[in-house]
């Protein structure tokens, strides 16, 4: 576990959410949206389970570095 967690109101998050809907976030759904929006608010790194890469997240966090 991380040594600090941070959460975010659904008032900061949902306008990036929505924002990201016409690039990367478009063909995500709502639960790797959320994961793309908290990681560009929180400039955090995001970390998949081996064996569970989540494609579409990964290549859209790609898009925003």
């Amino acid at each position: 576990m991380p040594v600090n967690v941070d959460l975010l109101s659904w008032k900061v998050v949902a306008p990036i959410m929505a924002n990201q809907l016409d690039g990367p976030g478009r063909p995500l759904n709502l639960l790797s949206r959320e994961a793309l929006a908290a990681a560009t608010v929180l400039h955090a790194e995001v970390i998949m389970a081996s064996g569970n890469e989540n494609r579409l997240l990964r290549r859209a966090l790609n898009l925003l570095d």
